[in-house]
């Protein structure tokens, strides 16, 4: 991808193939919540993928071409059916350059 000055897309060079998964935990008790993130960082050390976390509630994890990562998976459905998480592919629509 190239930058304009302004930091901001000017062209897609080439696909990487890679996807981000994002997940938000719903702001439960700090003990839960301690232990969930816990979790979660756990199974993407244990995977070998890498994250970003924005705050405590709320992941994006870089999901390399041909990964499958399912015990990442498992521990996210755990949330959802246990906490109310959330989780989402991010590249619900293609990535594109402004015009």
């Amino acid at each position: 991808m190239l930058l304009s000055e302004d930091d901001e897309v000017n062209e897609v060079v080439g696909l990487s193939w890679h996807r981000v998964l994002r997940m938000l935990m719903p702001n439960p008790d700090p003990t839960r919540l301690t232990e969930a993130t816990a979790r979660i960082k756990h199974e993407i050390d244990s995977a070998g993928l890498l994250s970003e976390w924005s705050g405590n509630r709320h992941v994006a994890i870089d999901v390399p071409p041909r990964t499958t990562p399912s015990q990442l998976f498992d521990a996210m459905e755990r949330e959802v059916a246990g906490a109310g998480a959330f989780w989402e592919w991010a590249d619900a629509m293609p990535f594109s350059a402004p015009r």
